[in-house]
């Protein structure tokens, strides 16, 4: 028998063009630096993500103590539509050290964190403060969201408030006069962000995007009744690079990283149910080993008509099932899931 509550095999999925709206675009770093005192150039270059000495001309590579590796966390969390990963994400508002949060709304998901701002009164928690929303509708300014991040960790650090008001100004579509204006800053922005979480939502929709942008598809100008070309061999395997190249640098940046995907279902000759993540080909496969934890999020008929939530984070066969999963808890992951879990539950395993 397949896993309790799986979903029966479905077709698969094949990107399609939709109608999208305009977004103000995410500035560059050189942009964005020009208005700091800093010169852009050394904004740019500046090394994040990594303390301690860094490589040079001199010194083409630096060894490190333990001390010095890195405590922040990197997790895909994927499993079927509407089974809840957007408001299992979402919950990192509930932790301190998760907030304040970067929701990057590729599918228009947003509308499932409206849930998380009555969830977060029964916890004395204004949700409404710790998340900002980037809608995004073209793969670039999915990939200029690392550009900002770069920016933004560098005056987080540092605690620079008058830098970090001008960024998120800029972000959030404020003029340039008012954004070289800081007593106007001060007033409109007086507890500017500290992003500490970045939500891709979902990484299936984002390499979607990716592949619109090889094919020269623009999603905010593409006629409906038009047929788009098809993809070339070249073009999944640019496709891979780009996706595992984006997911690369958002991970290593001082900041956690979640990953929403759609599910995947194969099903072999023994009549065995595959479940992961829905990205082509050996995408998939290379996501999963560049975050620490891959979790498969599912709902669970009950007795009496209720659903419980689980999130599988120990990969392996389950009964007539294989999950493709992982996590880097240790002992302190005491069974293979969590029932209805919340991300302080993964703080407490990540921190035990």
């Amino acid at each position: 028998m397949a896993i309790s509550g799986a979903p029966q095999k479905t077709a698969p999925t094949t990107p399609i063009t939709k109608p999208v709206t305009q977004v103000t675009q995410v500035p560059s770093a050189a942009r964005t630096a020009a208005m700091a005192p800093t010169p852009a150039e050394a904004v740019a270059n500046v090394p994040v993500g990594v303390a301690g000495p860094q490589p040079s001309a001199l010194n083409p590579f630096i060894a490190r103590d333990l001390d010095y590796g890195s405590d922040w966390l990197s997790m895909l969390i994927y499993g079927d539509y509407g089974v809840g990963k957007t408001f299992l994400a979402g919950t990192a508002a509930f932790v301190d050290d998760y907030s304040d949060i970067l929701y990057l709304a590729l599918e228009g998901g947003e509308k499932g964190l409206k849930q998380l701002v009555k969830e977060g009164k029964k916890h004395g928690i204004d949700v409404s403060k710790r998340i900002i929303i980037i809608p995004i509708s073209t793969y670039k300014q999915y990939a200029n969201i690392y550009e900002f991040l770069k920016i933004h960790v560098k005056f987080r650090d540092a605690n620079d408030v008058i830098n970090l008001r001008r960024l998120e100004a800029q972000i959030r579509g404020f003029t340039a006069e008012q954004c070289k204006d800081d007593a106007f800053l001060a007033q409109a922005l007086p507890t500017p962000k500290m992003i500490r979480t970045v939500i891709t939502d979902s990484l299936t929709e984002a390499q979607k995007y990716c592949m619109y942008q090889l094919l020269g598809i623009d999603p905010l100008t593409q006629r409906l009744d038009a047929e788009p070309d098809s993809a070339q061999y070249q073009d999944w395997g640019r496709s891979r690079d780009m996706i595992q190249f984006l997911v690369r640098r958002l991970r290593d940046l001082p900041i956690n990283s979640l990953f929403i995907c759609g599910q995947d279902i194969e099903q072999d000759a023994t009549k065995k149910f595959h479940y992961a993540p829905l990205l082509p080909g050996k995408l998939a496969n290379d996501v999963r080993g560049l975050v620490d934890c891959v979790g498969y999020y599912m709902t669970v008929p009950l007795e009496g008509g209720q659903v419980a939530r689980r999130l599988y984070l120990v990969g392996g066969g389950y009964g007539n099932a294989y999950i493709a999963a992982k996590h880097r808890f240790g002992e302190a992951m005491k069974s293979s899931f969590l029932e209805n879990p919340t991300m302080m539950d993964i703080w407490k395993l990540d921190n035990a």
